[in-house]
């Protein structure tokens, strides 16, 4: 008993030491390693090594000792930073490193895939095939770094309390120590340690089976609100639904929830797995429909690179689908070829967690190298006119994309700028701008006519008493015409709309209401008001009622059902919508 006791405290020790160790090499990283290595990117290969290995030490010990542990930490994190510093070229500055952010992602992402492989090696290297235990070690990871983060918080929760209490008496003892330099994440990593730890020991009370029982629960439910919105996509234009990056994003987070639970359903084998009939049913129907929320993300997603070119965002976005797809393939098969359904799928994830892992891997090196295939993919559209001045990428170029992104604008300084006067001075403000606020800004002073003009274009005027003008649309604010034009030529239907008619009749110039579609399907609405040779825009209207504008009450305003009636006083009513303009 006591030999076991001896056993339990030294491992909660050693585990709080090495948490106390990381949280101290942390602080050195972050407050002092600047100051010996001043190479960018060798700071940048130390900082991501010892991260990655004390995090990958952190979760592999416990079920297995520290000192055995840290080998296949050690390799793990020494690849990932080898990645991590590959991407890290492709910058001057490790700001402009840190503000791009997707490498970053995706060496967090090679790191969490790659632990479970490497608890797998030190089990035995047949373990890598045993989706059983691959499946184990990811759960309970998940879980264990959870729970020992909760107890870090409560700690220092309980520190506060404590230095609050004995500041009543006047003594500081806690502050005082929490002010010497590095305390703070020393204390972090020696709580963070000793959950862990804990955490490990209550296993067989706090384990991963809660988590995934209450994860099941939600299969039903997502079933049902897929299967809705499959049916109402299906049935509607798919262009006018998924014209946006916001949607494609929503549709990848929805799919990459359908695959986590399919995969927290099957659980680790047959045994473990869902077994009531009904639940297989919604777990197999989920598994389905993933190729069709795949297949409208990566429409979706076309929709966009075909309309604005490839950026970074919507590379990362290509490759989370092309991930969401595979998986959507090989679980549909899997459940068509019926019979043993369910460990087919086991298997296959075991697949793609190795393509998702190489994928990370391929992102970090130069066969996917976002900012080169982007600025590749912008400059080429520029210097084919296919974009408008207001679209071009040239801050990105400039600023965000790193040398491949310098190096496409001196692609256009050398080719398309020599014969654009107008392209040449925008390439010339982009490169001295010293924000993106001050690159739009400039772009504004010169564009205001033009931004008026794509309005107007795109404006469905109702009036019978004036005739509208890009003149009068030019005194708007610039933020308004920068927006708004936008937003008037991506929805052409049924785009922006003025009404303008006599709601007062005391006054003697029209007033009216301008409808703006936003990215919901629902209208923004604005007073307005002729005032000589301008239109005016007043507030902004909001519908009695607390009711929404939709494109159904516009398209009836454009119909002409709708009428200018009086209530408490004269009012817009389209249907049961009343509408009034507020000055």
């Amino acid at each position: 008993m006591h030999t076991q006791d001896g056993r339990t405290v030294a491992g909660r020790a050693e585990m709080a030491v090495i948490g106390a160790i990381a949280g101290l090499a942390i602080w050195a990283l972050v407050e002092h390693l600047s100051d010996v290595i001043t190479h960018p990117h060798v700071y940048l290969a130390v900082t991501s090594f010892v991260a990655g290995f004390f995090a990958v030490l952190l979760g592999l010990s416990g079920p297995y000792r520290v000192v055995r542990a840290a080998l296949p930490a050690l390799w793990l994190s020494a690849v990932a930073a080898l990645l991590l510093t590959w991407a890290g070229w492709r910058f001057d500055t490790l700001d402009a490193f840190a503000e791009a952010m997707h490498p970053i992602l995706a060496w967090a992402v090679f790191v969490s895939i790659g632990t479970p492989f490497a608890a797998a090696l030190l089990r035995d290297h047949h373990s890598l095939r045993d989706y059983g235990h691959l499946f184990d070690v990811s759960w309970s990871i998940l879980v264990r770094y959870s729970a020992g983060w909760l107890f870090a918080g409560l700690s220092w929760a309980v520190l506060f309390m404590s230095h609050a209490l004995l500041e009543i008496v006047g003594l500081t003892i806690i502050e005082d120590i929490i002010d010497i330099d590095g305390v703070p994440f020393v204390i972090t990593g020696f709580a963070l340690g000793l959950g862990l730890s804990v955490v490990h020991e209550m296993r067989e009370y706090l384990s991963p089976f809660l988590v995934l029982r209450l994860l099941r629960l939600l299969v039903p439910v997502v079933l049902a609100v897929v299967l809705i919105f499959v049916v109402a996509a299906l049935l509607q234009d798919p262009a006018k639904l998924f014209g946006n990056l916001s949607r494609t994003a929503t549709l990848l987070f929805v799919g990459l929830a359908m695959i986590c639970l399919v995969s927290v359903s099957l659980d680790r084998g047959d045994a473990d797995a869902v077994r009531s009939q009904w639940m297989r049913l919604c777990t197999a129907a989920l598994a389905l429909l993933l190729p069709v929320i795949a297949g409208l993300a990566i429409y979706a997603l076309s929709l966009r690179v075909i309309q604005y070119g490839w950026t970074p965002a919507r590379l990362a976005a290509a490759c989370t689908a092309a991930i969401v797809a595979l998986y959507a393939l090989t679980y549909a098969v899997a459940v068509l070829l019926r019979g043993p359904w369910m460990a087919r799928i086991r298997q296959a994830n075991i697949l793609a967690a190795v393509v998702v892992l190489a994928a990370a891997a391929a992102w970090l090196s130069p066969l996917l190298n976002a900012e080169r295939i982007s600025s590749d993919s912008q400059v080429a559209r520029i210097e084919r006119g296919e974009v408008a001045a207001r679209d071009m990428a040239l801050y990105e170029l400039a600023h965000e994309w790193g040398k491949p992104g310098q190096a496409g604008i001196a692609v256009l300084q050398r080719g398309a700028a020599q014969g654009d006067a107008v392209l040449q001075a925008s390439v010339a403000r982009a490169l001295s701008a010293g924000s993106r606020w001050q690159f739009e800004r400039g772009q504004d002073d010169g564009g205001t006519e033009a931004l008026a003009a794509e309005i107007h274009a795109h404006l469905t005027v109702l009036s019978q008493s004036v005739t509208v003008t890009v003149d009068m649309l030019q005194n708007w604010p610039r933020y308004r015409l920068r927006d708004w034009s936008q937003s008037c030529a991506d929805t052409v239907d049924p785009g922006c709309v003025l009404l303008l008619d006599r709601f007062e009749a005391g006054q003697g110039a029209p007033q009216g209401l301008l409808f703006v579609p936003d990215q919901s399907r629902k209208f923004d609405v604005f007073s307005v008001f002729v005032n000589g040779g301008d239109l005016v825009i007043g507030e902004y209207v909001v519908p009695f009622g607390d009711k929404e504008v939709t494109v159904e009450e516009v398209r009836s305003i454009l119909a002409g059902r709708y009428e200018v009636a009086p209530s408490s006083r004269r009012s817009l009513w389209v249907g049961d919508v009343e509408l009034f303009p507020e000055f």
